[in-house]
């Protein structure tokens, strides 16, 4: 499966919403579980009002869709299909 980097500004929220959707992001890692678009997410790292997601997905679009379904508007310029080195 191709592995995707995706970057974003986080969506403004209450320190109870971050707190929920971190608590979403981590049980989706932990399930290691495909969503309905076919992705699967890896690892999600935040910062300074900004996030980057590491994901196996069928595409950048399936990304994008991902994101949408979460209330976060990407485009696929925000997707890079990246390889592993090691």
């Amino acid at each position: 499966m191709p592995k995707f980097l995706d970057h974003h500004p986080m969506p403004t929220m209450s320190p109870d919403q971050l707190k929920a959707m971190i608590a979403q992001i981590k049980s989706a890692i932990d399930s290691k579980k495909a969503d309905k678009f076919g992705v699967t997410q890896l690892n999600v790292f935040m910062g300074s009002g900004e996030a980057w997601g590491y994901a196996d997905a069928p595409n950048a679009e399936a990304v994008v869709k991902s994101h949408e379904a979460m209330g976060i508007k990407i485009t696929v310029k925000d997707v890079t299909q990246v390889s592993p080195v090691a």
